[in-house]
């Protein structure tokens, strides 16, 4: 189980009852449009929605991304083992009430954080569209290197973020 906290947000593992939050979530994120850019689509029913939370719910990989106050959630943050060992691949997606308030650079800062202290990531690897403007804009922002023009690869090594974040020893028991 994981409990990360920031200055506004809880960051915790999902619970089965966040999926009517979810649902409406990514219902506006794949009528955005920009869910076309996803390797695999998203399913937007009701019941679909519920298995894929009890699924969040049953690992360590799937974030809920909550307003501290008030338990709202507001977002996902994935953080999925890529088969190199201490690999990890970062997604994310926000509700878009919830857009231009700095609650995506904040939880991811802190997913960072615990990859690369508590999980011992070497490496951090990402993608998104470059149409994709703002996620684009928020990979720069949190210190990723891009690595492809043609796929929008992202990556950041466990070196890359101790010098963005100023971190020379690292914590890895909170």
């Amino acid at each position: 189980m994981t409990m990360l906290e920031t200055e506004r947000l809880t960051i915790r593992n999902f619970r089965i009852s966040d999926w009517e939050a979810l649902h409406e979530m990514i219902n506006q994120y794949v009528s955005s449009g920009l869910a076309a850019y996803e390797p695999h689509q998203w399913p937007t029913s009701r019941e679909e929605i519920r298995k894929i939370t009890e699924w969040f719910a049953s690992g360590d990989s799937y974030f809920a991304v909550c307003l501290k106050n008030m338990d709202r959630f507001i977002g996902l943050v994935a953080l999925n083992p890529e088969q190199k060992e201490r690999e990890f691949n970062l997604g994310y997606i926000f509700n878009f009430d919830y857009h231009g308030k700095g609650y995506a650079t904040e939880a991811c800062r802190a997913i960072l954080d615990h990859a690369f202290g508590r999980l011992q990531a070497q490496r951090v690897v990402t993608g998104t569209a470059a149409e994709n403007t703002a996620s684009v804009r928020l990979l720069e922002r949190l210190g990723f290197r891009k690595t492809s023009e043609s796929t929008g690869s992202f990556e950041m090594s466990r070196d890359e973020w101790k010098a963005k974040s100023g971190r020379n020893n690292w914590d890895t028991t909170t």
